[in-house]
């Protein structure tokens, strides 16, 4: 982390450019793939399974596997996105109010995706696109194991527990993340310490700003 904390400015601003347009753009596509994939390939009219033809995009692939892919590259895009904003407008920056203002709507803009509207997405996800619903059995347990009783998972249940797993293993990372930004100028190893450049005469070399 403290190599974060070295970063020139003009070393930052090129990081966290990239980062913020390859993010909008991954929106872009991500954006495009959810809707169009969203529509059904089939409907039934008259009793009879009918193509079904949306307008000039409807060559776009459809289904719950390129569904999924969207959602998967819309949740890359916007953490590009709010990595990119930190290292803008956050990184290596003398805190002021406006700057702790955008901080804290990049920490709330993570906080509310990441723990809100994923785990909403993918409940709605898996219990429409892949019919985990709690009338399909995902898993019944040996008769031997539970003393002869009939156990059985349905996909309901692993749907919620794939949520649950997500949701504690995020805040985890929240956690991780908020320790490390505030070590963020330690661990450097002696090792990496810079060289002081000394002039001819014995002192210091230290850049003007003039």
């Amino acid at each position: 982390m403290y190599r974060l904390a070295e970063l020139s400015d003009k070393r930052r601003k090129r990081i966290g450019g990239g980062l913020l347009l390859a993010g909008l753009i991954g929106l872009v596509v991500g954006v495009v793939t959810i809707h169009w994939a969203s529509f059904p390939e089939t409907e039934i009219i008259d009793g009879v399974e009918t193509p079904v033809v949306v307008d000039f995009m409807n060559w776009f692939p459809r289904g719950a596997l390129w569904l999924g892919l969207g959602y998967l590259i819309v949740l890359g895009a916007v953490t590009l996105c709010l990595v990119g904003g930190a290292f803008l407008w956050v990184l290596n920056q003398p805190m002021t109010w406006t700057r702790a203002t955008i901080a804290a709507m990049l920490a709330w803009v993570g906080l509310v995706f990441y723990l809100g509207m994923v785990p909403s997405e993918w409940l709605t996800y898996a219990q429409t696109q892949l019919d985990w619903s709690s009338q399909r059995i995902a898993v019944t347990l040996p008769r031997w194991l539970m003393l002869n009783n009939v156990v059985e998972i349905s996909w309901a249940a692993v749907r919620d527990a794939v949520q649950m797993g997500y949701s504690l293993g995020m805040l985890g990372v929240a956690i991780v993340l908020g320790i490390q930004i505030q070590k963020i100028k330690e661990g450097r190893p002696a090792s990496a310490a810079p060289v002081e450049k000394v002039s001819p005469y014995g002192r210091p070399l230290v850049r003007g700003d003039g």
